[in-house]
């Protein structure tokens, strides 16, 4: 014995409709997202923002280095690793590992001295690293600060 009845169109096109639309909006959830490279900004101008946002001014971007960091900081390295903490970062954390070394020169160096150079350590897209430096033979280093607060040390 069969039982029927009788369902109007109008109700059964409304019901396929539901249907389709219902799975294809869980279709749609399971696709991955792309992302493309124009929304992530590039190393270069992670490095150089980072800079500009402490208050340097720069002449542009002069080197890029890869480093590879020794896997123990010896004795020798203790006056760097505290300049390194004293800019906010703990490089020690990151023994053993090669990183990328973005050099830009420095156009507003506060005394007005010409040939000082910022270096920014990267990575895996993150800053780890860095220094303000004179390039002299009798230079110095000095923690990656702005500014305004390398005069104030």
């Amino acid at each position: 014995m069969f039982l029927t009845t009788k369902i109007p169109w109008k109700h059964l096109a409304a019901l396929l409709t539901l249907t389709c639309a219902f799975a294809l909006c869980l279709l749609a959830g399971q696709k991955e997202p792309q992302q493309t490279s124009a929304t992530l900004p590039s190393e270069e101008e992670l490095t150089a923002g980072f800079l500009q946002s402490l208050g340097w001014e720069l002449e542009g971007q002069r080197s890029t280095d890869r480093i590879e960091l020794p896997e123990v900081f010896g004795e020798e390295y203790a006056d760097f690793l505290a300049l390194q903490e004293e800019g906010g970062f703990s490089l020690a954390e990151q023994a053993g590992k090669t990183v990328t070394r973005y050099s830009y020169l420095l156009k507003n160096y506060p005394t007005g001295e010409e040939g000082i150079w910022a270096d920014l350590l990267v990575l895996d897209g993150a800053i780890v690293g860095g220094e303000v430096r004179s390039a002299d033979l009798d230079g110095f280093m000095a923690p990656l600060l702005s500014p305004e607060a390398l005069m104030e040390r």
